[in-house]
């Protein structure tokens, strides 16, 4: 085995810091990831670059913000020109290894990955050597953009479970393997989990230990009323007041369960870099691609700019350094590609976005003089409505409604739970000025998606996902697996499910 260090990221789906052990939640049990945190250094200020699965990975995978790797919803498909962490890690000597979700569309199912070894989450994949689903509520519940996951809450059979434990169970047999096998280069591994991700269906067991224990948080009409036009907007979208309260609550209980399962198959993982003798040489980094708001603020799932949805835990373990155990300082997922990039002394590509956590990691603080803020972008395609783009940048936290031509503004400081909108205060009108400046810097505007597009068909792009069917159906792409957000995945899966049945 090499004495370069081997480098492990673990990629959670819409897990939000707030539930996790050590972040403050006295609650839900995460030992594992606890115990990863104590030997390591917590950010306590990290970021994703989009609040939606493709746009978030496809961002902090080429180190480019979404809008410059044209990745703007779950149907993008992430150009094979970009370099990728895992080129970097290649050309830096390491053998790279992808198990489980990356949610990669189109063709293109490595992106420069040597092995993978578990793929996408579809009907073939979730089947694929897995025990066949148990009897309770099933999970073929429609994408997560419509009220269908709130509508079916509760302990029962989830294949995203299944999937998940799929994904452990080749990583473990992997790493097993990897560790028997003598003058092996170092290993640059990515396991993608798509817990706790909703559909908000949990283990039975795990659903009643935190039955009595969790409730999602409740807003007065008052303060429904208070909110910003573009989340009242999305209330009505996913029609959430014909949402029967108790489902909200099973919702937070499931999802509490669904983090304690993922955080059980961390465990495995961990145990068996410890067993086997790869734990002293192996770097860890644990994230997870955006939030979930749990109902804060009014709102479910993500796509939106509040701290449940946008800041991300982000836990890094390094034998060989002894690190802080906690960080305030503001970094995001692009980040991570300059920093893969020093750790296996590789010059960055032309073209990324972020900085490397690497001296943050040691103490220090980091070079940010070119620069010292973090954007966070979402598009939308729906008729009449443009794109939204949020920046922070020391405290302060803004966030600009392109539909709205509005802003939202924070002091995270002073009011981390953001209930103090600071956006029409005479007081803060330098500050508001100054931050939207670079909102509408490198390129953006609220009529970024549009433009994206245009330039994406005239490159013969698919246009959406109906295109994308059909060139599966036409046989060019008959390995591609769809989404496990498109809608038609759940068809496909429940269909696969009667068969078995």
């Amino acid at each position: 085995m090499s004495k370069k260090p081997n480098i492990l990221m673990i990629c959670s789906d819409q897990h939000t810091a707030r539930v996790t052990g050590c972040y403050g939640d006295n609650i839900i049990e995460t030992p594992n990831l606890d115990a990863l945190a104590a030997e390591g250094c917590r950010f306590d200020s990290f970021y994703c670059n989009n609040p939606i699965c493709v746009p978030s990975r496809m961002s902090f995978m080429s180190g480019r913000y979404s809008f410059k790797c044209e990745s703007l919803g779950n149907q993008s498909v992430l150009d094979s020109r970009y370099p990728t962490l895992a080129h970097i890690a290649v050309r830096g000597g390491y053998h790279s290894v992808l198990s489980g979700k990356m949610h990669f569309n189109g063709p293109d199912q490595r992106h420069g990955f040597l092995e993978r070894i578990f793929g996408e989450m579809s009907a073939q994949a979730l089947y694929n050597g897995l025990d066949r689903p148990k009897r309770g509520i099933r999970a073929s519940l429609g994408n997560c953009s419509r009220p269908d996951p709130l509508y079916h809450v509760g302990p029962g059979s989830n294949p995203v479970v299944d999937y998940d434990s799929g994904i452990t169970k080749r990583s473990v047999s992997w790493l097993d393997k990897y560790a028997k096998t003598k003058d092996a280069p170092p290993f640059f591994m990515v396991t993608g989990y798509l817990l706790p991700h909703c559909p908000y269906i949990a283990n039975p067991k795990l659903f009643k230990k935190y039955e009595a224990k969790v409730k999602a948080v409740k807003l007065s009409r008052n303060q429904l009323d208070s909110l910003h036009q573009h989340h009242k907007d999305y209330r009505k979208y996913i029609l959430l007041d014909e949402i029967p309260e108790k489902n909200l609550d099973r919702a937070a209980i499931a999802y509490y369960a669904m983090v304690d399962q993922m955080d059980q198959n961390i465990g495995k993982i961990i145990n068996t870099l410890k067993k086997s003798g790869l734990w002293d040489n192996t770097i860890i980094m644990y994230f997870s691609d955006h939030g979930e708001m749990l109902n804060y603020h009014g709102r479910w799932h993500k796509e939106c700019f509040y701290e449940d949805s946008v800041r991300v835990p982000m836990i890094v373990r390094h034998p060989k350094m002894k690190l802080p155990k906690t960080s305030s300082t503001v970094h995001s997922l692009v980040d991570l590609m300059p920093t893969l990039c020093e750790l296996v002394g590789v010059k960055p590509p032309p073209g990324i976005d972020g900085v490397s956590i690497l001296p943050t990691l040691k103490g220090a603080t980091p070079d940010l003089s070119a620069k010292s803020e973090t954007y966070t972008f979402w598009a939308t395609h729906k008729p009449g409505l443009s794109s939204n783009r949020m920046v922070r940048k020391g405290p302060w936290k803004l966030c600009y409604y392109g539909t709205y031509d509005s802003y939202q503004l924070f002091n995270l400081e002073k009011d981390p739970e953001e209930h103090n909108d600071l956006a029409k205060s005479p007081k803060h009108r330098s500050i508001l000025k100054k931050l939207s400046k670079l909102i509408f810097s490198d390129g953006w505007s609220a009529n970024i998606a549009k433009e994206i597009d245009e330039r994406l068909k005239s490159f013969g792009h698919p246009e959406n996902m109906k295109s994308f069917r059909d060139m599966l159906h036409d046989g060019a792409l008959k390995n591609d697996p769809l989404p496990i957000e498109s809608p038609d995945y759940w068809k496909e899966s429940e269909k696969l499910t009667t068969e078995l049945e």
